[in-house]
């Protein structure tokens, strides 16, 4: 057993947190123990009645499923040439990932941000999700939140969700794509306007799905009546935050969907 596997040994053991950080012989590393994935219940039964792509339950996997799907994930990636943290340490309950930086939503949060740094940024989130999605694969989790910074690149995080194979990739990139577009609607702190067009299209010439941008126009058409719904005040106070900036994005989708007209 290596030197670095027996300081995580111990960290493990030591640790009750399921993600954290540890410095060993002057370099930062993240420890993340096995952990089962389910889908949440009340996402399964709005699904069953509210197909949208945003709505897919993942799959449940138990902690040894989760652990080998994620930390086979992050191998293929990494051989492939995607911005993922290596794996330094691979156990039964645990895995270890060299640091991957600083998250990329709190550097886009931040108010002094220039529009043209944001840009930068977005754009280097935009290749390595467009290099996944052009190797065939899906994120799962393609919020900014799992996206990081460091010496220049972006680097893609945290791969634990599964779906049925009978959803096709397609329709999985397309969520990872509405996800990620989503993230940003809970940003609140810049002093200039999101410009989403420029965002879909960059990610269009990026990962050529050019027909996302119809699918998108269609999403929006079809919330135009809970759009309409949500946006009577006795409705609007009682919904949470979650439920406000996925209409929000909507709003943004149909109005994008006019303006094209």
């Amino acid at each position: 057993m290596s030197s670095i596997e027996i300081f995580a040994q111990k960290e493990f053991e030591l640790s009750r947190d399921d993600i954290f950080p540890f410095n060993f012989e002057e370099k930062h590393y993240w420890l993340k123990k096995a952990r089962a994935t389910k889908p949440d219940k009340l996402q399964e039964f709005f699904y069953k009645f509210f197909p949208f792509e945003l709505l897919i339950p993942p799959l449940k996997k138990d902690e040894n499923e989760a652990l080998e799907f994620e930390s086979s994930k992050l191998q293929e990636f990494y051989e492939l040439g995607i911005n993922v943290p290596k794996i330094v340490v691979k156990k039964e309950k645990y895995f270890v990932l060299e640091d991957s930086g600083k998250s990329v939503n709190a550097i886009l949060r931040d108010k002094n941000i220039s529009s043209e740094d944001f840009y930068f940024y977005v754009d280097l989130i935009l290749i390595q999700l467009s290099k996944i999605h052009n190797f065939g694969f899906f994120h799962g989790g393609s919020q900014l939140r799992n996206f990081t910074f460091k010496d220049n690149k972006v680097f893609v995080i945290d791969f634990e969700e599964s779906f049925d194979k009978s959803v096709d990739i397609k329709t999985l990139q397309y969520r990872d794509f509405l996800l990620f577009l989503l993230s940003f609607t809970k940003i609140k702190e810049l002093t200039f306007k999101i410009d989403y067009e420029k965002i879909i299209n960059r990610y269009l010439e990026f990962s050529n799905n050019f027909e996302f941008k119809d699918k998108l126009m269609n999403f929006s058409k079809k919330l135009r009546f809970f759009l309409w719904l949500y946006k009577k005040e006795f409705i609007k106070k009682r919904v949470g935050s979650d439920v406000k900036y996925f209409f929000e994005l909507v709003e943004i989708l149909s109005k994008m969907e006019k303006n094209a007209k």
